[in-house]
């Protein structure tokens, strides 16, 4: 059985994704991420791995990663520092500070279809808003995600609080534009600007492209009620399955795999 690991080393956690021919299989973080990365034995054939190294890394991971990097399997651990590691050609021209979430996002799509041009909506700690045309990577627009508006308006003022439990009410549903007390008036404000925003930049970008997909990921696209006049592809493991593509584009050689 073919087995690929992404390990995702973020800014405040480490994600390990396993995927058997082909298929995501588990996701584990943090503490089970490293129990999972310890079962490994370098004695035999392990699986191949992409490091996806977005934060810092702690030194025991850097102490894995260079215990792997000394066997005799390091040739089946790939160590991605910036986008500028990938080889492939993209209108980006800092390719050294684009984040590679970014970039795997761009591969999942392409994977899906290379023929028409995508935005994809990233909406997680940042949300990012990024342009594929033709399998390349154009660039996009990063701005503040719900949570980090609303913490944002609590650190920057005197008197506005931080609705810690703003997920749960988003599922229970919040009016977007109208709050009737403060709580409730930042959310309008956070998840309300959220969801105009994008839906104005898919109407934006629909003018100019009007073959264009909408491709929808992120831990916090689910508290966001987008209408559907375009065809939006939502998946939560979008990025993930970017990253299997990208590992095996290294891989094979192959821009477009």
């Amino acid at each position: 059985m073919k087995t690929t690991w992404i390990l995702d080393v973020g800014n405040t956690r480490t994600k390990l994704a396993v995927f058997n021919e082909g298929e995501l299989t588990s996701l584990a973080s943090d503490h089970e991420a490293w129990e999972q990365a310890q079962s490994v034995s370098l004695d035999h054939l392990p699986p191949s791995v992409l490091v996806a190294a977005t934060g810092n890394i702690t030194e025991q991971w850097s102490n894995w990663i260079q215990r792997w990097s000394d066997s005799k399997f390091a040739e089946r651990l790939i160590h991605l520092k910036s986008a500028a590691d990938v080889p492939m050609t993209m209108a980006y021209e800092s390719p050294e500070t684009l984040g590679l979430d970014r970039l795997a996002n761009a591969f999942a799509v392409a994977a899906v279809d290379a023929s028409t041009p995508w935005l994809v909506l990233d909406i997680g700690t940042c949300i990012t808003a990024d342009l594929i045309q033709d399998g390349q990577f154009c660039g996009g627009s990063i701005a503040p995600g719900i949570d980090l508006r609303l913490k944002s308006m609590y650190a920057g003022t005197a008197h506005l609080p931080y609705p810690e439990n703003w997920r749960a009410q988003a599922e229970q549903g919040v009016a977007l534009h109208l709050g009737n007390d403060t709580e409730s008036s930042l959310l309008a404000g956070a998840l309300g600007g959220v969801h105009a925003e994008i839906e104005h930049r898919m109407k934006a970008f629909q003018s100019e492209f009007s073959e264009l997909r909408v491709a929808l990921t992120g831990g916090d696209a689910k508290y966001l009620e987008l209408q559907d006049d375009l065809s939006i592809f939502a998946d939560s493991n979008l990025t993930w399955k970017g990253y299997y593509h990208l590992h095996n584009s290294i891989i094979n050689h192959d821009p477009t795999s």
